[in-house]
C-alpha cells in the first residue's frame, strides 16, 4: 500500500505574522553569527512588512519558503523550518548499526607496510569504541596510517576525542564549542584509552599502540566529508599531526537546536561554531582545506605516493618502494 502525502494543512495570516515574528526574535538571540543575525531578523521583518508572506494560506508551505530564504540570505544550510512531527528524532541506541559493523568499511596493509582505515561514520564509543581500539591495533605497527573519510558524514564528538587520542602524546585541547546566546565555550579534549586485553592463560601486551604517537597520519577527504569527520580532520591538522588529501570538505561547523516559534512550528536554528583552538579556524560552509589537494577519487593513490616518497629517505628503507612508486605512478 503506497503512503500517502501529508494533507495540506491550513495557515491565517496571523499565524504567518506570528511565526515569522516569533523566528525573527529566536534568530536574533540564538543564531550563532552574530553579524548576520540582526540582519536576518531584519530582512524577515522587513518581508513581513512588505507582504512578500501574505500569500502563504498552508503551513507546508510557509515553512518551506522560510527555510529556503533563510538559508539563502545567510549561506548556511543548517537552517529548518519544520512542522511538528516531521523532523525524526536521534535514536537512542546505535545497535541497529551493528549488521553493518558500525561503518568500519576496510582495514587493510598496503605495500610499504601503510595501514589503510575507512569508515564512514563516527558512532559512539559505547558501540563502535571497540572496533576504533581494533584498528588501532591493526595499524600500530605500521610505517604510516591512512584514514579514509571520502565517505564520511559525521557522528559523535566523543569519537573524535578517543580516535584522536591514540594520535596525540598526551590529553590535547582538539576543538572548541562556542556558543553565542549564552557566552558558553565548551571544550573537547582527546582522550586517552586504556587497552586491556585478557586470555585465559596470558597476558596479551597492548604497548604497540604507543608507536601511533609517531607514526605519520594522512586523512582523505572529499566535498562530502561533514560536521564529526570536518571534527577530526581539524583537530589533527590543526596541531599539525596529520596531512589531509582530497577535496575541501563539505562545510559542516555549526550545532543547531530546536525552537518553538509558533504553534504547530519548530525552527532548527544553528546556535554554536566548532573552531580549532590553535588556528581559531572553523569550517562552516568553508570546509577543512586539504594540505595536498586532489580529486577525491585520486586521494588514496596521492596519499600513498606522499608516503613512499618519505619512507624512501630513510637510510635503511625498503628496496621494492621504487617498484610500489612505478605502479601507482605509470
Amino acid at each position: 500500500m503506497k503512503s500517502r502525502a501529508s494533507k495540506p494543512i491550513p495557515i491565517e495570516l496571523n499565524e504567518v505574522h506570528e511565526m515569522v515574528k516569533n523566528l525573527a526574535d529566536s534568530i536574533a538571540v540564538n543564531y550563532t553569527d552574530a553579524k548576520k543575525a540582526p540582519f536576518l531578523k531584519e530582512k524577515l521583518l522587513t518581508e513581513l512588512k512588505d507582504g512578500n508572506f501574505n500569500q502563504f494560506t498552508k503551513k507546508q508551505a510557509s515553512a518551506s519558503h522560510l527555510s529556503k530564504v533563510l538559508r539563502t540570505w545567510s549561506n548556511d544550510n543548517h537552517f529548518n523550518i519544520l512542522l511538528a512531527g516531521q523532523r525524526k528524532k536521534m535514536p537512542r541506541s546505535y545497535n541497529h548499526f551493528s549488521d553493518q559493523n558500525y561503518f568500519f568499511e576496510k582495514m587493510e596493509r598496503l605495500n610499504g607496510n601503510i595501514a589503510y582505515i575507512k569508515f564512514d561514520r563516527f558512532i559512539p564509543p559505547e558501540n563502535a569504541g571497540s572496533l576504533v581500539t581494533s584498528a588501532m591495533l591493526f595499524a600500530a605497527n605500521s610505517n604510516a596510517v591512512i584514514i579514509d573519510l571520502r565517505d564520511n558524514m559525521g557522528g559523535s564528538p566523543q569519537t573524535v576525542a578517543m580516535l584522536a587520542g591514540f594520535f596525540l602524546k598526551k590529553p590535547t585541547l582538539i576543538n572548541i564549542n562556542d556558543t553565542r546566546a549564552t557566552g558558553v565555550k565548551q571544550e573537547t579534549w582527546s582522550v586517552e584509552t586504556d587497552v586491556i586485553i585478557n586470555s585465559t592463560n596470558q597476558k596479551i601486551t597492548t604497548a604497540d599502540l604507543e608507536k601511533l604517537k609517531d607514526l605519520p597520519i594522512y586523512i582523505l577527504t572529499s566535498d562530502y566529508t561533514y560536521s564529526a569527520a570536518e571534527m577530526f580532520s581539524s583537530s589533527l591538522q590543526g596541531h599539525k599531526r596529520a596531512k589531509v588529501i582530497g577535496e575541501k570538505t563539505g562545510g559542516g561547523g555549526h550545532g543547531i537546536r530546536p525552537f518553538k516559534i509558533a504553534q504547530g512550528f519548530t525552527a532548527f536554528v544553528p546556535f554554536n561554531s566548532h573552531y580549532h583552538p590553535i588556528t581559531k579556524k572553523g569550517w562552516e560552509v568553508v570546509g577543512i582545506q586539504p594540505d595536498i589537494p586532489c580529486v577525491a577519487s585520486d586521494a588514496l593513490r596521492v596519499a600513498q605516493i606522499s608516503i613512499l616518497k618519505e619512507l624512501q629517505k630513510k637510510p635503511k628503507h625498503d628496496s621494492k618502494i621504487t617498484d610500489y612508486l612505478k605502479e601507482l605512478e605509470h
